[in-house]
């Protein structure tokens, strides 16, 4: 599947394919995959259990991940001869290579009217926490304790959990905030039926780019311009 790029559309997929490929056996030996979906599926979707929802419950502003208001830059292609030494500098917290959710290499794009220009500069990215609620849905007492078991350990664990993002080729702190029990007697069968649900809170960093992106040309040419003393002239004539 491409990667679908822009603010939340670019880790919502990034999350879903985090928590698909999931399969599990039943009581016949057959193989369940575990559908994910965004939301609880309505009516007209096909369900079956287990599956898998996610829902984007906050978009918080990191300000502690926040440096300062200043401009960040990049240049296209090779820098000039004859600069001063670290004028056009590649690295440094004040340089940047990607644009968050679009693409790995700021040079590509081409909106804005930077297409053409050597120099690019915008303000610092806007960081920010978007909080996730991902709910797990079964019939099966041990098809619940499975997931539980490959969630926590291998899909988002407690410490060092992460969330790759394709569209911009970066690796994104995803941190368990909270696990909670919320079984259920389940509505479509009558309430005759147990339904075992828990629910996981997950903290994914990620950034909103200013909504300006700057191209800059390049001096290319000095003219010489000559000043005549006014008080030098009027005092030697």
């Amino acid at each position: 599947m491409p990667n679908r790029t822009g603010f939340l559309l670019a880790e919502d997929q990034a999350l879903k394919e985090k928590f698909s490929g999931i399969q599990l056996v039943d009581d016949r030996d057959s193989t369940r995959d575990v559908q994910v979906f965004f939301r609880y599926p309505e009516g007209e979707t096909e369900r079956t259990y287990p599956f898998i929802t996610i829902e984007l419950l906050d978009i918080n502003h990191a300000a502690n991940r926040q440096h300062s208001d200043t401009n960040i830059y990049a240049f296209r292609g090779t820098a000039p001869s004859g600069q001063p030494s670290g004028h056009y500098a590649t690295h440094g917290s004040a340089v940047f290579t990607y644009w968050p959710n679009e693409t790995t290499d700021i040079t590509t794009l081409t909106y804005g009217g930077v297409s053409g220009s050597p120099f690019i500069t915008a303000m610092e990215h806007t960081p920010v926490d978007l909080l996730y609620q991902v709910t797990t849905f079964t019939r099966s007492a041990l098809h619940d304790r499975y997931l539980q078991a490959h969630i926590l350990t291998k899909v988002a664990p407690f410490r060092r959990g992460y969330l790759e993002v394709g569209a911009d080729d970066t690796h994104r702190h995803m941190d368990m905030l909270d696990w909670r029990s919320a079984d259920m007697l389940d509505e479509e069968a009558g309430f005759k039926k147990r339904l075992f649900r828990k629910v996981y809170t997950l903290s994914v960093t990620s950034e909103i780019p200013s909504a300006i992106l700057v191209g800059l040309g390049q001096v290319t040419a000095q003219a010489e311009v000559l000043f005549k003393d006014k008080f030098t002239t009027d005092v030697l004539a």
